[in-house]
């Protein structure tokens, strides 16, 4: 059977040759918790505060 036929041949390929990549880290953002709560909006609202303090500190860094 050709490689081209086999639907799990992606699978087969990319377990004989596997590569590790380190994922990016995020730098400077606020610092939260595990939360709960009631109601989308007070989601909404915490977001927005989480991304106002964001954007007050000019943005995140992506690094390796």
């Amino acid at each position: 059977m050709k490689i081209t036929d086999d639907y799990s041949a992606k699978l087969k390929i990319w377990a004989a040759s596997p590569q590790i990549t380190p994922t990016p880290r995020a730098v400077g953002l606020p610092r939260f918790g595990s939360r709960k709560f009631n109601s989308y909006e007070e989601m909404n609202a915490w977001k927005q505060e989480l991304l106002s303090q964001l954007a007050a500190k000019g943005g995140c860094q992506w690094t390796k």
